[in-house]
């Protein structure tokens, strides 16, 4: 990575996707999938779109593909231990994530407390090096709490290449 890309800011976010059991041909239980994720852009106004960008080998990335949509959650300073706990393979036991409340509402994985969440039901999504780039259409928001979002100043990211590869 060059060391200029190293200095962008980027903030840190909660990253779910779910998808339905009954849509599922091997499963009894809704499938759900977290991380961490700091590639977050607004990229129009008029459809409020948002990109979004997710390793290949994620479980994240096969999540979304099949449900079609994403949720992403604001974190502030108060949730810098979030950072950590979703950055690896996550566990579901029946109202946690990770050992985070969460609960479903309208077939999403909302984790409780954050600052808010963003709900974008994918309109396209692009392959590109190891990452895949969802695009996802606003369709639910929810402002929880007005507070600074936590971002890679306060807490600079561990994320890197050799992460990405696992």
């Amino acid at each position: 990575m060059s060391k200029l890309a190293e200095k962008f800011t980027y903030g840190y976010y909660i990253l779910t996707a779910l998808k339905k059991a009954d849509n599922l041909k091997t499963r009894e239980d809704d499938y759900i999938a977290a991380g961490t994720l700091n590639w977050v852009s607004q990229v129009s106004f008029s459809p409020e779109i948002i990109s979004i960008a997710i390793g290949q080998k994620s479980d994240l990335n096969e999540t979304i593909n099949y449900s079609e949509h994403f949720t992403v959650h604001l974190l502030s300073e108060e949730h810098k231990e979030y950072v950590k706990k979703f950055g690896s393979k996550s566990t579901v036991e029946k109202d946690k994530i990770n050992g985070v409340p969460f609960q479903k509402q309208n077939d999403q994985a909302i984790i409780k407390d954050t600052l808010g969440y963003l709900t974008c039901k994918v309109v396209k999504s692009l392959n590109i090096g190891d990452h895949t780039v969802y695009f996802g259409e606003v369709i639910k928001e929810n402002l929880q709490k007005d507070k600074k979002g936590l971002c890679t100043m306060q807490l600079p990211s561990e994320y890197t290449k050799d992460k990405a590869e696992i």
